[in-house]
């Protein structure tokens, strides 16, 4: 019997799917999770601006300037998103805390739950009413050969080679979004023979270019994925995953 995985809904970067920040405070209001998809083509020096003396130290200590990049990207949008849900005088107020494990919590506010993730130029901010994990990933060629005798893959009922990839994308990113939720290692889980019971999972397949998947739960909880337009806070908008998806195939780098 071969493992069955929870849906993967199909999303597309559309008006409908698109959220203005003066937008994020009812979405957050009617869910209890949401996701908010950017692009590293937003990023300029400015967005320092609003990090803290720590995290401007904390960004020097990467040494690839992608992931310099996508951390001044990922904490700028992050406190500008939890500025307008937590309604704060200035988004200089919101201070973030990174614990040993990688969690990020928000000082002050212990309701808050953030899972980020990054993949190629494609960055994934998620805000919860409870814990959560979640994980990107963008779709490209892999060697499957370290997992392929895990219990919890199998990739039989996969007809080419386009699907054993997403197929394989699909249930990493269900692993890595359980082991964010447990703040724990991702490898032992693909020992298991099924996915756990004790979470709920939500998969999308992003403009057919990369795979999120969120964790959360046990109970299922409302859940949006958005598309963050920026350009209302004065950040350029970013260019879109078809455009930016040969600019960077580099391996993506996870972080709380």
């Amino acid at each position: 019997m071969s493992l069955r995985l929870p849906p993967i809904t199909l999303w597309k970067e559309t008006t409908a799917t698109r959220c203005a920040g003066d937008e994020i405070l009812s979405y957050w209001k009617a869910n209890t999770t949401l996701t908010f998809l950017v692009d590293l083509g937003i990023y300029h020096r400015s967005l320092r601006t609003v990090l803290d003396p720590d995290e401007r130290g904390k960004e020097l200590l990467f040494k690839p300037v992608i992931s310099r990049q996508r951390f001044v990207v990922s904490r700028a949008i992050l406190k500008h998103i939890l500025h307008t849900i937590l309604q704060t005088e200035n988004v200089s107020d919101i201070f973030l805390i990174r614990r040993v494990d990688g969690r990020i919590l928000v000082r002050d506010y212990p309701g808050m739950y953030i899972s980020l993730s990054y993949s190629g130029t494609s960055i994934a901010i998620t805000l919860g009413k409870r814990k959560i994990g979640s994980d990107i990933e963008v779709l490209r060629p892999v060697d499957i050969g370290k997992i392929k005798s895990c219990p919890l893959y199998s990739d039989k009922n996969c007809r080419n080679e386009e699907e054993s990839v997403q197929h394989f994308f699909h249930l990493w990113t269900l692993v890595e979004a359980y082991a964010k939720l447990h703040d724990s290692n991702p490898y032992p889980y693909l020992m298991w023979r099924d996915l756990p019971l004790d979470a709920d999972f939500v998969s999308y397949c992003v403009n057919n270019t990369s795979v999120f998947s969120l964790a959360s739960g046990p109970d299922p909880g409302r859940h949006a994925l958005l598309w963050l337009d920026t350009a209302p806070w004065g950040i350029s908008p970013p260019l879109t995953t078809t455009d930016t998806r040969d600019r960077d195939r580099e391996n993506k780098t996870v972080h709380h």
